[in-house]
């Protein structure tokens, strides 16, 4: 079964302001979640989480860097105890406390940006978290995070009250209206000094503000503990303290929007908060149910008066109650405030409601956790396409393991047969006419690519998935690619993983040096971190293997199919073509097959030396890139030992960095007679790979550019 995804929120503080309700909302929206929660302030989020059958912890924490620092070390503590898929900040507090502690431990974070609060300290997040969320278009690219990706502030979900209805409930909460035509302003915002509440209630005693009330809707905010208290004192010092009303917080007060006559979005800065609003869910909540905004600058006021558009509403300075005066002057006009609304409903009509925002939230943490598809159960048909060379000692376990993973209408398995000299194809046969759904096509002397391509232009169904005989996918490896072709925008490219078996030491070492495991993806450390950015060997999504992968039809279409005229390499070739094509990638680290490494070591060189010909005969840069820094690496090596100590210090100290993963993963698997030759694997490995990107290279230049064709090398590669 395809579990939830297990995620632990992480918010700045246990109020509830627009980043909580955000969450709350898409919480709300999906069952693709576990969740576990920790706030780093007391309030009243705990028992909406509580509400909810979410576990809730309290971990309060201080504003200095000392505090938050002391934080991150106890929540770094927490993950070790217990990994969760992922990690999700909410809030710019949450992210420093999240990000240092997540990096250190190996679990995937990914970052909610609701605010413009402290802009210094971007760069750094961004390095430390993997993905990030951001609830406007600005903050998106104010995150400066290189994958930051929209998720606003969703519609309600509902109708709100009509218009009457909406104010006897505001009665019900104590507003004292003088009958039902007295002009209403609405404010909803926790009570904080750069809400700007108190320009509102000054606005009541300016000229435009002598006949409306003002209701202010909204709980006390621990930071600013005095605030609703200074605001009634400066009503009542003003004359206006009969016509506002505070009501604390109301649960669904979105609802009851459509009894006022106009919504204040006032935010202005203050020395606690020198920066603009984030989004505005009040002013969306507001335009939905037709009533005009008196925003200031910033993002709800572009949104509200965009230039050279009638307008939702009105503009006006921050910190100018009299401007706030006029613009309710404007707007005791009914046919204006009509006029408004009319053009708010239509700048919101195709704003995006919770199921969708928490599909685009949900879909993004799998991704960063690398397990697309979390929580789905994909039904779309799957083709699956293998092509076969004199496999007639693997096949039957293959075909045994695919078929049944064939659970939906119109899955399919393709083998394309490139010319088998044993009975690979009377094998196939047999299981084809035993089961309709497995088809052979025979296609003598076709290499991988041809017949790949072959078997593709066969398949019924728009997703493909590929894999190799010799390989052994697990029960739910096709389930898996399934859920992941199901998210709501799902990649085009969906690159699963693989195990290297091997028996024998020197094949363990050289599994240890040449091929990373799943956990890594999952859950990277930070030398792994570090060692795949320097040296290569990650599980990139950008770089499938054809053991372990699927892709839309469309993909491989605008990619050009996969390179004919290369023996190997053709697979990570096809995946930068298909990101070349402007497709996107995943890598799904839970579809996951096993194979077996080479018996002898001879083998697996040669294996190797055609792996790098293929990169030669490419002539990617990406690609050929590593192969040709690696081998200037050791003849780097080679003259540090004829140079002295310190050149021979420096390259030792170079080569131990460059196997120190290899023999990590020898120890995690307890495979310890093969650690000492795991150096000796990564030079045969890498020069046998360097070898081979030479003559491949040579060859491609002898060629003109274009690469040579080739017979099918291996038909389980």
């Amino acid at each position: 079964m395809n579990r939830p995804l297990r995620v632990t929120v992480v918010t700045t503080a246990g109020i509830l302001g627009g980043a909580e309700l955000w969450l709350l909302a898409l919480l709300d929206a999906t069952d693709r979640l576990a969740v576990d929660a920790v706030m780093l302030g007391e309030g009243p989020l705990g028992e909406e989480f509580r509400r909810r059958g979410v576990p809730c912890v309290t971990h309060r924490t201080g504003r200095t860097g000392s505090a938050v620092g002391a934080s991150s070390a106890w929540f770094a503590r927490r993950l070790r105890a217990d990994r969760p898929d992922v990690v999700l900040a909410n809030g710019i507090k949450a992210a420093c406390v999240c990000g240092p502690a997540a990096w250190l431990t190996g679990v995937r974070c990914v970052w909610a940006k609701h605010d413009y609060t402290h802009p210094r300290l971007m760069k750094l997040l961004a390095a430390l978290i993997d993905d990030c969320v951001a609830t406007a278009d600005g903050l998106v690219v104010a995150s400066r995070h290189p994958r930051a990706v929209l998720v606003p502030f969703p519609a309600p979900e509902g109708t709100a009250l009509p218009r009457e209805a909406a104010r006897d409930n505001l009665v019900r909460q104590g507003v004292r209206l003088n009958g039902h035509d007295e002009s209403l302003l609405l404010t909803l915002s926790r009570m904080v000094a750069n809400k700007g509440v108190d320009d509102a209630i000054e606005a009541l005693a300016r000229p435009g503000g002598e006949r409306w009330r003002l209701v202010a809707i909204g709980g006390d905010d621990p930071a600013e503990p005095g605030e609703r208290s200074r605001l009634s004192q400066l009503a009542a010092d003003l004359g206006v303290g009969d016509r506002v009303d505070f009501t604390g917080w109301i649960e669904d007060a979105w609802r009851s929007i459509p009894g006022a006559d106009a919504v204040a979005v006032l935010t202005k800065p203050t020395p606690a908060m020198p920066h603009p609003e984030g989004f505005g869910a009040v002013a969306l909540e507001a335009m939905r149910s037709a009533v005009p905004v008196i925003a200031t600058p910033g993002p709800v006021a572009d949104r509200v008066a965009q230039p050279g558009a009638a307008p939702a509403g009105i503009s006006v300075p921050p910190g100018a109650p009299a401007e706030v005066g006029l613009a309710l002057r404007r707007l005791a006009d009914r046919d204006t405030r009509l006029a408004m609304g009319a053009v708010g409903q239509r700048l919101t009509a195709s704003h995006p409601g919770p199921a969708e925002c928490a599909g685009r939230l949900v879909q993004i943490l799998s991704e960063a956790a690398r397990l697309p598809g979390a929580g789905l159960t994909g039904t779309a048909p799957v083709s699956v396409v293998t092509t076969v060379l004199n496999e007639g000692d693997v096949i039957d376990r293959l075909l045994g393991l695919l078929v049944p993973q064939l659970v939906e209408d119109g899955d399919e398995i393709v083998v394309v047969d490139g010319g088998s000299a044993d009975d690979t194809a009377d094998r196939v046969g047999a299981w084809a006419a035993k089961d309709a759904r497995i088809r052979l096509l025979r296609l003598p002397g076709s290499g991988i690519s041809a017949g790949r391509n072959a078997g593709v232009r066969a398949a019924a169904n728009p997703l493909i998935a590929c894999t190799d005989a010799g390989c052994y996918p697990d029960p739910d490896w096709l389930d898996r690619l399934r859920a992941a072709a199901a998210e709501p925008d799902p990649a085009d490219l969906i690159t699963g993983v693989y195990r290297v078996d091997g028996g024998a030491a020197p094949a363990r070492a050289m599994a240890a040096v040449g091929y990373p495991v799943p956990e890594e993806a999952r859950h990277p450390g930070p030398w792994t971190r570090v060692y795949c950015r320097l040296f290569g060997r990650g599980l990139d999504p950008t770089m499938p293997t054809g053991r372990s992968m699927a892709f839309a039809r469309t993909a491989w279409q605008d990619a050009g199919g996969f390179p004919e005229q290369l023996r190997t390499a053709e697979d990570v070739l096809f995946g930068r073509a298909v990101i070349g094509a402007d497709h996107r990638a995943v890598l799904a680290s839970s579809a996951e097959v096993r194979w077996d490494q080479r018996p002898t070591l001879r083998r697996t060189a040669e294996m190797y030396f055609r792996y790098g010909e293929g990169d030669g005969r490419s002539a990617n840069p990406r690609m050929l890139g590593r192969d040709v820094a690696r081998g200037f690496a050791y003849a780097g090596a080679l003259a540090a030992v004829v140079s002295g100590p310190r050149a021979r210090s420096v390259a030792a100290v170079g080569f131990a960095a460059y196997v120190s993963l290899p023999l990590a993963r020898a120890v995690r698997r307890h495979h310890w007679a093969a650690l000492p030759l795991v150096p000796f694997a990564a030079a045969v490995r890498d020069l046998a790979k360097a070898a081979g990107a030479g003559r491949g290279l040579a060859g491609w230049m002898r060629s003109g550019g274009a690469a040579a064709d080739g017979p099918h090398a291996e038909g389980s590669r």
